[in-house]
């Protein structure tokens, strides 16, 4: 598979088509502005498509493809590996399946056609190849969240027991309003992506114009710029680490099994911001409607009136004692 350099993926009986291109070590997707595909998805592909065990010889007459689906206008499946020239190295038309699981094969070059059983599961969607997971923090290591939507700006911090969550400077009168602000804070237990696209190909109509920013108790902070353009939210995303001091050995003095684990634990989160952010920038990616409300919830939504206390009931004995 070294050899292979790009790979077409054609379904919908011709009218879709996925390019994987090679660059270096890695696939990208020529349809999303070369954005990094998935190693185990295209992994799986491969697989896949080597798992493929025929029947029996079924025809070598060309004039029977259509009708056995396995034809450019009528295969479920069209799958073609190319070397570095852009030439097809191999490639099959795959027809839909029976009931009974059975369809039918043919290599691009050949008229030969042949029955299998259990045909390949092949995603035809460039999306299907991409790792669409942006984050996944445990609300255990979160300490705070910021958010700055429109005239709003507040912070939500967790309590120091780590069992509940609080609102810093929270106003007098008012007090959480159901449960909303957990799901605020814990907005990035997983955040995922429906499609994504370069940011020089987006238009200054997108206004980038509010922040999500979560910092954990490693000291690395993740941070979310938002856009809403007609019904739909995007986001830029980034992280930071807040510890600034650089990571030196003590010259003559022998540190502790704890201090050497610091700092270890230090320049792994190093490590992983400066991974995250080479991986993530120039990248815009268009994010679940219901997940970028919790991301820009106003402060309006999460707050309600603290309820006046209920006057206390007369005693009994006050209640039957005569007016004077």
């Amino acid at each position: 598979i070294g050899t292979v350099s790009g790979v077409t993926i054609t379904s919908d009986k011709g009218k879709k088509t996925t390019t994987l291109n090679r660059i270096g070590e890695s696939f990208v997707l020529s349809d999303k502005n070369n954005y990094p595909a998935d190693v185990s998805k295209i992994n799986s592909l491969i697989n896949s498509c080597l798992d493929i065990r025929t029947n029996e010889k079924v025809t070598d007459n060309s004039d029977n493809h259509t009708d056995l689906g396995v034809s450019e206008e009528t295969a479920a499946w069209r799958i073609a590996f190319l070397d570095n020239e852009g030439k097809e190295i191999v490639g099959f038309f795959v027809s839909g399946s029976d009931e009974k699981g059975a369809a039918f094969v043919r290599l691009l070059s050949e008229n030969n056609v042949y029955s299998i059983q259990n045909p390949p599961r092949i995603a035809g969607s460039p999306m299907d190849y991409v790792d669409a997971q942006l984050l996944q923090v445990q609300q255990s290591q979160t300490l705070s969240v910021a958010v700055k939507t429109g005239q709003d700006t507040y912070i939500l911090k967790s309590t120091e027991d780590k069992s509940d969550v609080e609102l810093q400077d929270m106003p007098v009168g008012k007090q959480f309003k159901g449960t909303g602000y957990k799901s605020v804070f814990g907005a990035l237990s997983s955040l995922r992506f429906d499609d994504v696209m370069s940011e020089g190909s987006v238009s200054e109509e997108f206004k980038f114009d509010s922040t999500y920013a979560c910092k954990l108790d490693d000291k690395t902070v993740y941070k979310l710029e938002l856009a809403q353009k007609d019904d739909t939210a995007y986001a830029k995303v980034s992280a930071d680490y807040l510890d600034k001091s650089p990571v030196e050995k003590t010259v003559g003095e022998v540190e502790s099994e704890e201090e050497l684990k610091a700092k270890e634990a230090k320049l792994l989160a190093i490590d992983a911001v400066k991974a995250f952010n080479q991986k993530h920038e120039g990248w815009v990616y268009q994010i679940p409607s219901q997940k970028a409300g919790d991301l820009v919830k106003p402060l309006s939504e999460l707050l309600e009136d603290v309820s006046a206390p209920a006057p206390e009931a007369e005693s009994e004995e006050t209640a039957k004692k005569p007016m004077a």
